[in-house]
């Protein structure tokens, strides 16, 4: 199958996760627009597969907020809503900090090392869909080392949803990843020395870009595909 395979030939994922995969970076890169229908024969036909993963993979990202879906038509990509963009991120800044600080007192050294071998991948990718991709693991991992169930559950929603926006924001410029790599290193170093205060602070920092946000999502809208629907 086409893809989705380790390079030793043995596979790398389950097929749906890979679709999943695929369906999540052609929407962050803007391949399938927002608003745009996404029909599981003609995703099926173009992967070379059977339909059952594609109708998995469909409903993972339907559960991240990225695919809408109404039983009376096809399933359309997220559209571009700038207030609940700006919702999200609101969320975003009042509780990933609180995230930041708690995974302060449980990261393992293990995990540290995991964020910044994807800090490396970040900056060392030549495509906003690596970028996208990397940065979103980096903050899942960031939420996950919280060792909060309930919190993590809230976060990581609202993480899925803000990378949508965030891709949007990319594909118009308006990410600055030299910042958003000191950034991260500089969280890296908070909570490898266990300082909770330091390291909300940074996150609170690193979240607090609304204004930035709505207007690099006004510049996308007009290009959004909001009218392919159907």
């Amino acid at each position: 199958m086409p893809g989705h395979r380790a390079q030793d030939g043995r596979p790398a994922r389950t097929t749906h996760e890979w679709v999943r995969t695929r369906l999540r970076s052609a929407i962050f890169a803007g391949d399938y627009p927002p608003g745009s229908k996404l029909v599981q024969t003609e995703i099926a036909e173009q992967l070379g597969i059977s339909v059952t993963p594609v109708r998995e993979a469909m409903r993972d990202l339907i559960n991240e907020g990225l695919v809408d879906f109404d039983p009376h038509r096809a399933a359309t990509v997220r559209r571009i809503d700038i207030a609940d963009a700006i919702e999200v991120n609101e969320l975003r800044l009042v509780l990933e900090p609180l995230a930041v600080r708690q995974a302060a007192e449980h990261i393992t050294p293990e995990e540290l090392d995991h964020l910044r071998d994807l800090e490396t991948v970040m900056e060392a990718t030549e495509t906003h869909q690596d970028w996208l991709e990397a940065n979103r693991e980096f903050h899942l991992a960031v939420i996950e080392a919280a060792r909060a169930p309930r919190l993590a559950g809230i976060l990581t929603h609202l993480r899925q949803i803000s990378s949508y926006y965030l891709a949007a924001f990319a594909r118009v410029g308006g990410v600055d990843h030299a910042k958003s790599a000191r950034e991260h290193r500089d969280l890296i170093a908070a909570l490898a020395e266990g300082d909770g205060d330091r390291a909300s602070a940074i996150m609170a920092n690193h979240l607090a870009q609304t204004d930035q946000l709505t207007a690099g999502l006004s510049a996308s809208t007009p290009t959004a595909g909001a009218d392919q629907a159907g």
